[in-house]
């Protein structure tokens, strides 16, 4: 499982000012990871996550996600730690984003986040919701099959567009599995301007990278 928070690597310094501010107890992790930005370009970016950390406080959730998340039973994310984080980060002007995936990516989440607040919020697990301001709630990748397939989301486009009702529960992991990894993919793409390499890789990458870990005063 991973529970990240992204920021470019400018703005790293931001990053790890917000840790102190947002976190206690167990350990902090931030990793400097170089993937392959717009026209073959390095890129870096600074990956964080907590071992054994808490947040000193709760983060703070639109209404509609509040009330959605009750009603469904569904944690918008696994611990308080990652929003808490992005939230201190981003009020100090670096946009960030929150990627969190459980094994096979049945259960992948990504929130944005600027001036301090969650931007937008996609979800994919037991039950599935996106968020914006503007838009309320929905559903990520709203649209039919031959519109998902026409930007490119072929293999969830395939998923979607089955009229086949066997092995129906195979079938809903498959989609949660395929919408899980768009979802991530798409997130780090917005950052790089580049497709990113595909998740497995991509999580290899970040646990070989440099790593800097601290323990965090109580």
């Amino acid at each position: 499982m991973f529970h990240w928070v992204v920021v470019g690597h400018e703005r790293r310094e931001v990053l790890v000012k917000s840790i102190v501010k947002s976190w206690r107890g167990g350990h902090a992790v931030v990793c400097d990871v170089q993937l392959q930005g717009k026209h073959q370009q390095p890129r870096w970016l600074a990956i964080a996550w907590a071992d054994g950390a808490a947040a000193r406080r709760g983060p703070r959730w639109p209404e509609l996600l509040t009330a959605w998340t009750e009603i469904n039973e569904d944690p918008l994310f696994p611990e308080d730690t990652a929003p808490v984080l992005a939230e201190e980060v981003s009020g100090l002007g670096a946009d960030a984003f929150i990627a969190h995936g459980e094994p096979g990516l049945e259960r992948a989440t990504v929130g944005w986040y600027q001036k301090g607040a969650l931007a937008s919020y996609e979800h994919v697990g037991s039950a599935t919701v996106s968020w914006t301001p503007e838009e309320g709630l929905g559903r990520p990748f709203d649209g039919t099959a031959a519109q998902l397939a026409a930007r490119g989301y072929k293999k969830l486009a395939v998923l979607l567009g089955s009229d086949s009702d066997a092995n129906l529960a195979d079938r809903i992991a498959q989609t949660n599995r395929a919408m899980g990894e768009l979802l991530i993919s798409r997130a780090f793409l917005r950052l790089l301007d580049a497709d990113p390499p595909e998740i497995d890789e991509l999580a290899g990458i970040i646990a070989r990278s440099r790593q800097h870990r601290w323990p965090l005063a109580g």
